[in-house]
C-alpha cells in the first residue's frame, strides 16, 4: 500500500511530460478512496538436464498492476478506464452525459496514469504507468458507503527499454549528498594530458 495521495491521468503519446505538465489541476482524476496499490508478479520457468546436474530459471513474463479508488472523478477518469466511453456536453443543457458500450465506439488513446504520494517532510513518491484497465467497473450507490470508481491498470511498457512502472522517490539532502559522493568516488580521475600515469 503506497498510501493516499494524488491520481493524474493525461492521454500518453509516447513520452513522459514533465511532472509539472501532468500534475495540474486539470489533470487531477479525482479524490482517492481507500489509497492505491501497485502489484509486481512475474512467470517463470525451470530447465533442468536429464540428469539433473544442470539447472536454470528463466523469467518468462512479467505482471504490473496498479489499483486504486475515486469517490469523485473528472470526466477523463472513464474515458481512460473504458475505451469505449464518450462523454457528452452539449446535447442537454445544464447536464453531462456520459455514454458507455459499443464496440464501433471503441477508442484508441493510450492514457498515462500517475499517482503521487506526499510525505510529511514534503518529498514525493510518484508512481507512473500506462495500459487499460482490466478490472470490472462498478457504480454502487450504497446508503451507508460513498460510491467510488475502481480501477486495475494492466501495464504496459512506459519506453524503449520494456519499463512497465517508473517509481520516482524524492531523496532527501543527505541521501542525496551520500550519493553524488559514492559516484564521485566509483568515476577514475581524469589523468592531466603529459603526465605518467
Amino acid at each position: 500500500i503506497l498510501g493516499s495521495g494524488d491520481m493524474y491521468v493525461a492521454e500518453f503519446t509516447g513520452e513522459i511530460p514533465e511532472d509539472s505538465v501532468i500534475e495540474t489541476d486539470e489533470k487531477r482524476a479525482g479524490n482517492i478512496k481507500g489509497g492505491a496499490t501497485l502489484e509486481y508478479s512475474q512467470t517463470s520457468q525451470t530447465v533442468k538436464d536429464d540428469k539433473g546436474r544442470v539447472s536454470k530459471t528463466i523469467t518468462t513474463e512479467e505482471d504490473v498492476k496498479f489499483k486504486t479508488g475515486l469517490i469523485t472523478w473528472a470526466k477523463t477518469w472513464i474515458q481512460a478506464l473504458i475505451s469505449t466511453a464518450r462523454v457528452d456536453e452539449s446535447s442537454k443543457e445544464g447536464h453531462r452525459i456520459y455514454k458507455i458500450g459499443g464496440l464501433s465506439n471503441v477508442s484508441k488513446k493510450r492514457y498515462l496514469f500517475r499517482f503521487v504520494h506526499t510525505r510529511d517532510d514534503g518529498r514525493k513518491l510518484r508512481v507512473t504507468v500506462t495500459g487499460k484497465n482490466t478490472g470490472t467497473i462498478s457504480l454502487a450507490f450504497n446508503p451507508e458507503d460513498a460510491s467510488s470508481v475502481d480501477a486495475e491498470i494492466t501495464a504496459s511498457s512506459l519506453d524503449a527499454e520494456g519499463s512497465l512502472v517508473i517509481l520516482d522517490d524524492e531523496l532527501t539532502d543527505e541521501e542525496a549528498a551520500e550519493i553524488a559522493a559514492l559516484l564521485q568516488k566509483s568515476t577514475p580521475e581524469e589523468n592531466p594530458a603529459g603526465e605518467q600515469a
